[in-house]
């Protein structure tokens, strides 16, 4: 029992490392003084797909007593498979966490290319997307955009959280994307964040420094960065409290009021003189 305990840890990396197979390996980009994939590598998806088949969900991540050395910036790195949607964490060549993700949907795809990780910012709001909400924080209308759907009457802007918040830069500069906490329904689904699984977007906010270089890739989910995605505009969503309510005309005080309509009696010819004398056969 003691030899297995010991040969455990040295396995772990083991299956989920390269296989030094030529078959679907991608070039390797250089990263400071590491070493780490710019694209998928065929043994990675093979080692994903093998531990899902053994009844796996979410993701995984390593014990800190089986990574050769520290994760850093240096020799790290992430690259995401925006079409398979999933996310894998590299150390050198080594891979060593994998997550499920959920992209951006139509119209709000997830820009490929290469960025690094910039600011982390544990309970970061969205500053574009969520909710108005009234004084008491009760949702008055939920999926608004900020500046652009009117704030009803008594309620305030509310962003959206994005717990363990790690946002994208591009050529040092911030972007609206990152990776965060968030619901996955199995299909791209997200303003252009990169949406992960509870458990591993507060494993990733612990261990991965800002620095780390992130490769997004996919050509059916993404687009490439600053391309136009053709986004129809909508009409701002009104609520009640701002819609114009129909208005009633009053008469300006002290005007008489106007006299009723004379009622026509008895065998009055309709239209005519109530005082005439009924035609013949008209009662």
């Amino acid at each position: 029992m003691k030899s297995w305990r010991i040969l455990i840890p040295l396995l772990f990396p083991l299956l989920f490392s390269n296989c030094r197979t030529l078959t679907g390996s991608k070039p390797m980009v250089k990263i400071n003084d590491g070493r780490v994939p710019s694209e998928v590598r065929a043994e990675d998806v093979a080692a994903v797909d093998a531990w899902k088949q053994q009844g796996n969900k979410g993701g995984f991540s390593p014990a800190a007593n089986t990574l050769k050395a520290p994760i850093n910036a240096q020799t790290s790195g992430f690259v995401v498979d925006l079409d398979a949607q999933r996310a894998y964490l590299y150390q050198g060549s080594e891979l060593i966490a994998y997550a499920p993700i959920a992209s951006g949907r139509k119209y709000y795809r997830t820009e490929t290319g290469d960025y690094t990780i910039g600011e982390k910012e544990l309970n970061h709001h969205s500053t574009s997307y969520g909710s108005f909400v009234n004084s008491k924080g009760g949702t008055v209308m939920s999926e608004v955009e900020n500046g652009y759907d009117p704030t009803p009457v008594g309620a305030r802007f509310e962003g959206a959280l994005m717990k363990f918040f790690m946002r994208l830069h591009h050529n040092g500069s911030p972007t609206a994307m990152g990776f965060h906490r968030g619901i996955l329904p199995g299909y791209p689904a997200s303003h252009g964040c990169i949406r992960l699984p509870g458990s591993m977007a507060e494993w990733f906010y612990g261990n991965v420094q800002p620095g780390t270089p992130v490769s997004v890739r996919g050509s059916q989910n993404g687009i490439p960065y600053g391309h136009s995605q053709g986004r129809p505009r909508r009409a701002p969503r009104i609520h009640s409290s701002l819609k114009e309510k129909p208005k009633t005309e009053t008469p300006p005080a002290g005007t008489p009021a106007a006299a009723p309509e004379p009622v026509p009696g008895p065998g009055a010819v309709p239209g005519g003189d109530p005082s005439a004398t009924p035609a013949p056969g008209s009662n």
